[in-house]
């Protein structure tokens, strides 16, 4: 018994070496990116596709200029982002009138659930 008592007394006490020990850099993830664009015209969606298959970037898109120029290019162009969105695990959603937001897969689009509205006392009264 004796002689671990030594041995470990040994090895505790010993002197520190000087070795040094290399250790591996970790890489860290790429950080979020948030970007606007404007939708000007329906060859923006594929500049706007690419850097949603990118993943690591949120886009704010301001539709207003294509929105007063045509219509028909705005509704194309946001159903190829949809299609691009759901490929991709991403979400879609629109901010007000003249702005969309896209976000990759790992982040989520608050969307409120409706509060339900109290009957008026007219209605209640004629349930009873």
């Amino acid at each position: 018994m004796q002689r671990v008592f030594d041995w470990v007394k040994n090895k505790v006490a010993a002197p520190a070496s000087d070795e040094f020990i290399e250790m591996e850099h970790q890489k860290q993830d790429p950080k979020v990116s948030i970007r606007t664009m404007q939708l000007t015209c329906f060859d923006d969606t594929k500049k706007i596709a690419a850097v949603l298959r990118e993943g690591r970037t949120i886009m704010l898109l301001d539709v207003s200029t294509l929105k007063e120029k045509d219509v028909i290019d705005l509704k194309r162009s946001v159903n190829k982002l949809k299609g691009v969105s759901a490929e991709m695990g991403a979400e879609i959603a629109g901010l007000g009138g003249d702005w969309i937001v896209l976000a990759p897969g790992f982040a989520e689009i608050y969307r409120p659930k409706p509060i339900p509205q109290a009957p008026e006392m007219s209605e209640v009264s004629e349930v009873q």
